[in-house]
């Protein structure tokens, strides 16, 4: 099926993102101009926003949306290449995301590079999840959420707190993830005339910002959870978009995931760019993905 026109708004936007990043990589900037991402979605009625000052030293944002079943909560981790991006720029794709599910959500702001490398970006998260638990809700009614490098830190995040000695969240919900850090995914060649935000060479300058130069990192499951041990893994909904440079990031995650015993939903638009959730709202494809995401969400932690 051919894509909306309503779905060739964010190809535009995207193009109208690149040609103002600017050239020396200026993090500040950058992050200005890449929260125009929210003028991708329309406001999701019904839902209340609200600061909390101190997420296990971090700041975070609540999206509430009116009737959310209560004791079960999503945790959203924004995208941007650990570089960009931010809760208030994504806060319109978390509550239609919240909304569809029937939870409130947190949306942590972690540190982000280059001025904080790993591993405090995927630190921030683990302690948001932590602190979760600590305020009373029980793993199995825990949802993380996240898109693109946010995508690659809701399947970290668990890996990391496997590790850690904390149980794992009922499920996780990863859209459009970065999963591959060593860049090996076959899409990076294959989509780069389709993809108009995501060249190769850009995502290679935010994984050395975040590996901080070091080329073995990058090879580090929890910076890279496709190489990680996946057996016993909580239940994954991922998204991937047929023009994506890391459309095969997602399905070979879903591949090595099923193979070890995981219970994994891939879905697959076709024709769709980076991300295309980020017109909730506004496009049928957005609209349907979210929709197929609740649902499954909605009968993983009985919200």
């Amino acid at each position: 099926m051919a894509p909306s026109k309503e779905s060739e708004a964010l190809s535009d936007l995207f193009k109208v993102i690149s040609s103002n990043f600017p050239q020396d990589g200026n993090p500040f900037v950058s992050r200005a101009v890449y929260d125009n991402v929210h003028k991708a979605a329309a406001e999701c009625p019904g839902v209340a926003y609200g600061e909390e000052q101190d997420v296990a030293g971090r700041p975070a944002l609540w999206v509430r949306p009116m009737g959310a079943t209560p004791n079960k909560v999503m945790l959203f981790m924004h995208g941007g290449g650990y570089s960009f991006g931010s809760p208030n720029g994504h806060r319109k794709l978390t509550a239609h995301l919240a909304k569809a599910c029937n939870v409130n959500a947190l949306s942590i702001d972690y540190r982000m590079t280059p001025e904080f490398p790993y591993p405090a970006p995927l630190d921030d998260c683990v302690n948001a999840y932590k602190w979760l638990l600590e305020k009373g809700y029980a793993p199995e009614s825990i949802v993380l959420a996240g898109d693109s490098c946010g995508g690659g830190l809701v399947s970290a995040v668990p890996l990391e707190a496997r590790k850690r000695g904390l149980p794992l969240p009922g499920a996780s919900v990863s859209m459009s993830p970065w999963y591959d850090l060593t860049l090996s995914s076959e899409s990076l060649e294959r989509n780069k005339e389709k993809d108009v935000l995501g060249t190769k060479p850009f995502v290679d300058m935010l994984a050395d910002r975040y590996t901080n130069g070091n080329a073995e990192l990058r090879k580090d499951p929890v910076i890279s959870p496709l190489f990680g041990d996946l057996e016993g893994l909580n239940p994954h909904w991922i998204s991937v978009a047929g023009h994506d440079t890391l459309l095969d990031d997602g399905i070979r995650f879903a591949e090595k995931a099923k193979k070890a015993g995981v219970e994994v939903h891939l879905a697959e638009a076709e024709g769709q760019q980076h991300v295309f959730e980020f017109l909730a709202g506004k496009a049928p494809e957005a609209d349907e993905s979210i929709k197929n995401i609740g649902q499954w969400v909605r009968t993983k932690i009985g919200a």
